[in-house]
């Protein structure tokens, strides 16, 4: 057993080290360097507890962040437009008026690409570890079991539509609604424009959706799923969905498409599912209006 020497305050600094006054024994072995041929690699060993080096936890806060930035994205590229074109010899008729159906669907087009920049510069920043947290994994379920799910959800959504514009709403005198979207095609139809045609389909059948699921299901539903139950989580985010689509007349229609996208978002565990669902569900409508069936809204 090897002694250690220490120095007691005092003593003579001549004294013998054997007196048992500074000899003290040690109760573990040390091995000297000759003993151990393996060196001790300091570096593997985790000293540090900054909380930095923790993964990213999605929170409420961030999810309503989000969304502020999506509604904010757009709202402030509408005006620049509107007050844009105004300024632009030609931009606007003789009587000083505007395209409202044109800047809107440009100002959401715009708008929806800037937010997913914004997601995509999100994602980098906190690292792989937050991917799953908003959806982007793989699917829980097998392919074949989400796809016989988007497809029953999407006649039974489309059906539920159907029954309440083509029969709830003549009841009430509101037949022949039509929702915003749908306005919009049909302005763009009528004046024949083809880069506006073409910015239509861009945003209906890819931005839009991607946009819309990437913000209510990646961000709000999973952080709110983080607080209460799913049917909660599902639920407001459905009536926040709802509130930003119009006309007020059709929100029950825009609540079951929410939902149902809400519902097969949780049960897959893929942002992949939800973002399939509801492109169909656009594409859909824009072969009913490209056909001309008066079927749905």
């Amino acid at each position: 057993m090897l002694c250690r020497l220490i120095y007691i305050p005092g003593l003579d600094d001549e004294c013998d080290p054997t007196d048992e006054r500074v000899r003290m024994p040690l109760t573990e072995p040390i091995s000297s360097s000759s003993e151990s041929s393996e060196p001790v690699n300091i570096s593997n060993f985790d000293v540090s507890h900054d909380d930095s080096s923790q993964p990213y936890q999605l929170t409420v806060k961030r999810g309503f962040l989000a969304l502020l930035i999506m509604y904010a994205c757009q709202t402030l590229v509408g005006l620049g437009f509107a007050y844009g074109v105004k300024l632009i010899p030609g931009g606007s008729d003789s009587a000083g008026t505007i395209d409202i159906q044109m800047i809107g669907m440009t100002s959401v087009l715009i708008g929806g690409t800037v937010v997913l920049v914004w997601v995509w510069t999100d994602i980098r920043r906190l690292g792989p570890s937050f991917l799953p947290q908003i959806g982007l994994q793989q699917c829980v379920v097998k392919t074949s079991q989400a796809a016989m799910l988007i497809i029953l959800l999407l006649s039974a959504t489309h059906f539920l539509a159907w029954i309440y514009r083509s029969v709830i709403l003549p009841l009430v005198d509101q037949g022949g609604v039509i929702g915003g979207g749908s306005q919009m095609f049909a302005h763009i139809q009528e004046t024949g424009s083809v880069p506006g045609m073409i910015g239509f389909l861009v945003l209906g059948l890819i931005v839009g959706p991607v946009m819309e699921e990437f913000i209510f299901r990646g961000y709000l539903q999973s952080a709110l799923a983080r607080r209460m139950p799913t049917w909660g989580a599902i639920t407001i985010t459905s009536l926040l969905f709802t509130a930003g689509h119009g006309p007020t007349i059709l929100w029950p229609m825009y609540f079951v498409y929410s939902g149902a996208w809400g519902w097969i978002f949780m049960h897959t565990r893929s942002l992949k599912m939800s973002i399939a669902i509801h492109m169909l569900s656009n594409l859909f409508y824009a072969v009913v209006a490209v056909m001309g069936w008066k079927l749905l809204a």
